[in-house]
């Protein structure tokens, strides 16, 4: 048999979506830390606001899945002032967040926003019952 010595080189140029699949791959592992590490690498590669919006949404909802609340709100904040209105949903995932951190009024301002503006959303029969769960407990306070 006999033994090549040739080898291939595969060319890889390093895009955002390159890390964010990493990043994906690391999330469904388990290892956040990889993760985010990984989101962090994309958004410094994006070419455009839409690449970078996306990376910086799931770097906090990585924040979020790994109980890190503050780190989270404080990049949905960011988001929330700079808001591609394709982006709705940052309203209910920092909603969540403050649901987590026993801030219920904050929530509940999130999660109507979230309501009123987006007619469609994928997470409205979720905001919804958060909604009446915030409201239900508060009365009996």
């Amino acid at each position: 048999m006999e033994r090549s010595d040739d080898h291939q080189v595969i060319s890889l140029t390093p895009s955002a979506k390159t890390y964010y699949g990493r990043a994906m791959i690391a999330y469904e592992k388990t290892d956040f830390e990889r993760a985010k590490n990984h989101f962090k690498t994309g958004i410094s590669l994006a070419k455009n606001e839409e690449e970078k919006m996306f990376g910086h949404i799931q770097l906090a909802l990585i924040y979020q899945h790994s109980f890190e609340f503050k780190k989270s709100v404080e990049l949905f904040d960011s988001l929330l002032n700079n808001l591609i209105q394709r982006y709705h949903e940052v309203y209910f995932f920092q909603a969540t967040n403050y649901l987590h951190l026993k801030e219920y009024n904050k929530a509940l301002s999130l999660l109507e926003k979230y309501i009123e503006g987006n007619h469609s959303g994928s997470y409205k029969l979720e905001a919804l019952e958060m909604k009446k769960i915030i409201e239900t407990q508060s009365k009996g306070i």
